[in-house]
């Protein structure tokens, strides 16, 4: 394994076994995160981003099950540990970052009890030593007065207040890899910014690769080094931050482009262009590409078969049958990059 690579997923398969049927929920998830990158994971509700990430931290709980593939972590594969083996590494070589912190914070304790216990689960210090670098963190992520306010109970914070401590439990016993999954979705527009504002920050305070899910092209236009999108429970595109937004070759990334509110559009008073249908049952996934039925320049082999993924630079790939050699040529796809501000 390459030395600057920290996690690689290997054709990872996750499905969900219920009554009425297999929920094939990550179909053949491949990747790599370099050693201090940002990886985005973009895509609609749906589409197979929790999943992966829960697969990673090996959080896949009846009826679910990794079917198959490779979770390579500094050369260990994760798919094949144990419950107890991954409970060592959970929190303190990977920490996540869950989407609402209202429910991933229980209301009954303090945040120092709840910073605390993760300290001290996985490393040997004492309570004095742990509630000093819970305090460490508090004052990391931004928190005011955070030898006071370690004191408080979730219901004393605001929202924000609430997802940056979050992240510094996260953030608490220096993981390698951090995985934040839709850190902005509970909150107003504003503590977004902060929250991102943050995120970006802790890019150059902390010595980690950082996993960024999302459903927002917007939220990873600045922060992250590669882009992965998911679509159907499969990876349709993937590249750099350039790549994704200054070349989109994907017809679901651009149709992603487009439905994103513009600054531009709205003074012109322009109607977005959402892309139309609806996300595919992943029950009875179909056949060919996913994102078929809905795609404009669909054709007759789109239906019957999955496209491979076809190599168009070292750092960027598309499965579409559009870049195949023999398929019919079509109205280049506009440059999205241009309305990124």
């Amino acid at each position: 394994m390459n030395d600057d690579i920290l996690l690689e997923l290997k054709d990872v398969r996750t499905s969900f076994y219920t009554h009425h049927g297999e929920v094939q929920a990550v179909r053949g998830s491949s990747f790599k995160l370099k050693k201090g990158d940002v990886l985005g994971i973009v895509g609609e509700s749906g589409s197979g981003k929790s999943v992966t990430s829960l697969s990673i931290m090996g959080l896949i709980d009846e009826p679910g099950k990794i079917k198959s593939g490779e979770i390579i972590f500094d050369g260990k594969n994760l798919a094949k540990m144990s419950q107890r083996e991954l409970s060592d590494i959970r929190g303190n070589e990977i920490a996540m970052i869950f989407q609402d912190p209202m429910t991933s914070l229980n209301p009954v304790y303090t945040i120092k009890n709840q910073m605390t216990e993760v300290i001290r689960r996985h490393q040997k210090i004492s309570q004095k030593k742990a509630v000093k670098q819970a305090v460490k963190m508090l004052d990391l992520v931004g928190i005011p007065e955070p030898e006071k306010r370690i004191n408080s109970f979730p219901h004393e914070f605001s929202g924000g207040m609430r997802q940056r401590v979050m992240i510094a439990t996260a953030l608490s016993c220096n993981p390698r890899l951090l995985i934040a999954d839709e850190p902005t979705t509970a909150l107003d527009v504003t503590i977004q910014a902060q929250i991102l504002e943050l995120m970006n920050d802790l890019k150059e305070k902390i010595d980690a690769s950082i996993i960024l899910i999302t459903h927002d092209l917007g939220v990873i236009a600045e922060i992250c080094d590669h882009i992965v999108v998911m679509y159907g429970g499969k990876i349709l595109e993937q590249g750099t931050e350039k790549d994704i937004f200054y070349n989109p070759q994907n017809p679901y990334t651009v149709g992603l482009h487009k439905s994103v509110p513009k600054i531009t559009e709205l003074e012109n008073e322009e109607r977005l262009i959402p892309i139309e249908g609806t996300p595919p049952d992943l029950m009875n996934p179909p056949v060919g590409c996913p994102f078929s039925p809905r795609c404009p320049h669909a054709m007759e082999i789109c239906l019957k078969e999955q496209p491979p993924s076809f190599q168009l630079s070292e750092t960027h790939s598309s499965a579409c049958w559009l870049l195949h050699k023999d398929a019919p040529q079509v109205e280049k796809y506009e440059k999205a990059g241009d309305d990124v501000e």
